[in-house]
């Protein structure tokens, strides 16, 4: 079984705008496993459609308040390493930021 991740972490509408592209997937893919990683305020949105098994909370907003803190680095650290231990076939940024590239 395929495990897709998709990344696009923040601003409500692009979000609800990206839903169908998990609909795409499973309908070339059925198989998939599809997770996403979101901003924690919109952490319930992902969830809602029934193609995407997991919602893996990336805290920007709390983020943006540690700059420069250890606890920040350490934060960035652990959100970076449970995505990546996931073992993801393909991860999709739909952002294309660098931001999201950093998580």
């Amino acid at each position: 079984m395929p495990r897709v991740l998709l990344v696009k972490t923040s601003s409500l509408g692009d979000i609800v705008h990206n839903l169908p592209v998990v609909t795409d997937i499973h309908r070339w893919v059925p198989d998939t496993e599809t997770h996403w990683a979101i901003e924690e305020a919109f952490l319930p949105l992902p969830g809602l459609h029934p193609g995407v098994t997991r919602v893996t909370p990336v805290p920007l907003g709390r983020w943006r308040n540690l700059l420069f803190h250890s606890r920040w680095r350490e934060e960035i650290a652990h959100t970076r390493n449970t995505i990546r231990s996931k073992g993801y076939d393909v991860v999709i940024d739909m952002q294309g930021l660098l931001r999201s590239a950093l998580s």
